[in-house]
């Protein structure tokens, strides 16, 4: 079968919760399997032979708060690399939540640390598995006691509790528990598989845009401090072509990142346009009266206008691919960069930061003036 057409489940709970044990059973699968600590350290999928499930063990939640951010930060790393998976067939659809049975308590802090592990897959499908179910007169209290913790958690896509002993438990040589649950689990698991998918698909595409656009503003965040140093000449840069390089190759890469198809009417058409150094012009002259050297101040100025610019291209680059701006029409895409330079609330705010405490600022390199800048302005958003 191919992987395409599984319903791939992570396994999430506290170490020791049967998680492995649980894995090994539907898989048929070996899983190394321990008392006490948990055994399992890095994720790691099993393919079921006989049922169209991929299952994802994980290292187990530990008690100890490093050992906990330590599984927290595994998860969101493995998340990362199925988001760069063209095919999407590692894409999570479903979470199996495993709770000890016999622990009989279930904290809410554990459902806080699972739902930091799936931030990224919001509504997926979640099932709650009471492992080492072995009392039957437990069975009821711990479902009440689970869906209980769970109404504290309204963002969490809970589709049932559901009792599961893994493997037949030996109480004495002759008092056995039979395994039990396991149809049950893996047949409601497949019966959300096609809402799971499509869940799973929808998550996929935002993780996609998101990871673009944080790829984007690094780029522009490196681009904004080069430029205090390219901009630290006597020269106001807005009458020089000093920046021209460093805004060509910013612009160029964010469209890289987008997948907008370039050229050179494009580029020409925001980092050539006589609007746009206008604009830098403006900027520079709000400032150039204060009493701190000009070409610091140059050089702070011509951070925060490559910032500002970046910021720009950004956001023509969402308009581009969502069919809202042509790319061919040089003057709407000029019209779409300046309207968002105007209007850009970091570059006012950072201009108004610099005119209001130049005295704090002095001493300092231009670069320094829009890190600290940047800082302090940040704190208000």
């Amino acid at each position: 079968m191919d992987n395409t057409e599984r319903i791939n489940v992570l396994v999430l709970g506290n170490s020791g919760a049967g998680k492995s044990t649980l894995i090994k059973a539907i898989s048929g699968t070996f899983v190394e399997t321990g008392i006490g600590e948990g055994v399992t350290t890095n994720i790691a999928p099993f393919v079921s032979s006989t049922w169209p499930l991929r299952l994802i063990d994980t290292k187990g939640f530990e008690y100890n708060l490093i050992h906990q951010q330590r599984t927290i930060r595994q998860v969101n790393d493995y998340t990362k690399k199925l988001v760069k998976d063209a095919s999407g067939a590692q894409t999570i659809d479903c979470v199996w939540y495993c709770i000890e049975g016999t622990a009989r308590r279930m904290f809410s802090h554990n459902i806080d640390m699972m739902t930091r592990c799936i931030k990224g897959w919001k509504n997926v499908p979640v099932f709650a598995v009471i492992t080492k179910s072995y009392s039957k007169l437990d069975i009821d209290s711990n479902i009440a006691e689970v869906q209980k913790a769970f109404a504290k958690h309204k963002n969490v896509n809970l589709q049932g509790v559901i009792p599961v002993v893994a493997e037949p438990y030996f109480i004495t040589e002759d008092v056995i528990v039979e395994a039990m649950g396991i149809d049950e689990l893996c047949d409601r698991t497949l019966a959300v598989g096609k809402d799971a998918k499509l869940i799973s698909t929808v998550n996929l595409h935002r993780m996609e845009a998101e990871q673009v656009r944080h790829d984007a503003h690094v780029l522009v965040g490196t681009c904004a401090g080069a430029a205090a140093v390219i901009g630290a000449v006597p020269i106001p840069f807005a009458d020089s072509l000093i920046l021209v390089p460093l805004e060509t190759f910013m612009t160029t890469q964010i469209f890289k990142i987008f997948g907008v198809k370039t050229s050179t009417n494009l580029i020409k058409g925001i980092v050539g346009s006589t609007a746009i150094t206008k604009l830098a012009k403006l900027a520079i002259d709000q400032l150039k009266f204060i009493p701190v050297a000009g070409s610091v101040i140059n050089a702070a100025v011509a951070s925060f206008f490559v910032e500002a610019l970046g910021v720009a291209v950004i956001a023509l680059s969402d308009a581009i691919t969502g069919g809202l701006v042509d790319q061919n029409r040089i003057e709407d895409v000029e019209k779409f960069i300046v309207d968002n330079l105007k209007n850009n609330k970091a570059l006012a705010k950072g201009l108004s930061y610099v005119e209001n405490n130049f005295g704090k600022l002095s001493g300092k390199t231009g670069r320094d003036i829009y890190e600290t800048t940047a800082r302090e302005i940040g704190k208000d958003d």
